[in-house]
């Protein structure tokens, strides 16, 4: 190396260089040849770094989705007459058409041809109803029924098990209607229906509270016990008391939830560790363990 920098000094009158600042240029390939050599070594030892994507792909988790539940009224559910499900009355008819156009029509398409505004992003397309090839479960009322309760996974038909059994069968014979060569519904094909999901049986819809607001009302009702448990937790961690109590939050819990303060000092002992007790309140004297005792109960009561 020595005998490198030797050559290049007596190649370079570095003086004369000094003196005409213009003889650089001559030398500017050299300079050049270092900087780009010099940027290629800081490339090579951050190659993963360049090539690694700073924003992590982070796929939601459908476990952890919230959805959250509709605020409905308890009431009963009326089950469905077979002579209505085989001979529709016009009010059905006309609740059938009525939710196709305010829940398939812009999937579907007014004919139901699968060619609705918000269907043309979807993959697989939504389904064509005027076509009688494939259709997933079926044409058949049982299959249409399962469709809608069900909806299909992987696809852009959810469940619409927010409907009645009486609006599903509506939309059945609404649907059936953009066909001409739709298979005729038999006798058969309602006792596979009724043996499949009960459509004839009435039932009892029970009330719903959306799950956001029963989690408010909880935290709500529990927030004064909770707060109380904090000053509990607070008082013992300050009092002489202290290196009995392991978890004083969790002692502090302990202590709100116990019925019977008769025999508390049995039952503080018995649940140790996992009420956050100590393991050395067992080896403390009896006098230790009942002035211990009133204190908790005093901090319980107040």
């Amino acid at each position: 190396m020595k005998k490198l920098f030797d050559y290049f000094y007596d190649e370079i009158d570095f003086k004369e260089i000094f003196k005409h600042p213009s003889r650089w240029f001559g030398y500017s390939f050299l300079l050049f040849f270092i900087v780009i050599f010099a940027l290629g070594i800081v490339f090579l030892n951050n190659l993963d770094n360049f090539y690694k994507n700073t924003a992590p792909y982070d796929e939601p988790d459908s476990a952890k989705l919230f959805k959250d539940v509709e605020l409905r009224l308890g009431k009963k559910v009326e089950g469905v007459k077979l002579e209505e499900i085989k001979n529709p009355n016009q009010e059905m008819i006309a609740r059938g058409q009525e939710l196709y156009r305010t829940t398939c029509q812009t999937c579907h398409g007014e004919s139901g041809k699968g060619d609705g505004i918000a269907g043309k992003g979807l993959n697989p397309p939504p389904r064509n109803f005027t076509k009688s090839d494939g259709w997933k479960n079926g044409r058949t009322i049982t299959a249409v029924y399962k469709t809608l309760q069900e909806g299909i996974p992987g696809s852009g038909m959810t469940a619409y098990d927010f409907l009645s059994p009486r609006d599903r069968i509506a939309l059945y014979h609404t649907i059936r209607k953009f066909a001409s060569d739709f298979p005729p519904l038999t006798d058969k094909d309602i006792a596979e229906l009724d043996a499949a999901f009960r459509v004839t049986q009435s039932y009892e819809l029970p009330a719903n509270i959306p799950i956001g607001k029963a989690m408010e009302k909880l935290i709500a009702e529990n927030n004064p016990k909770v707060l109380r448990a904090q000053a509990i937790a607070f008082a013992l961690a300050k009092s002489e008391f202290s290196r009995y109590v392991s978890d004083p939050k969790a002692f502090a819990s302990f202590l709100l939830n116990v019925q019977n303060q008769g025999g508390i000092l049995d039952l503080m002992i018995s649940n140790i560790p996992r009420n956050g007790l100590s393991p050395k309140f067992i080896a403390a004297t009896e006098n230790e363990k009942k002035e211990f005792t009133n204190k908790v109960l005093s901090l319980s009561m107040n």
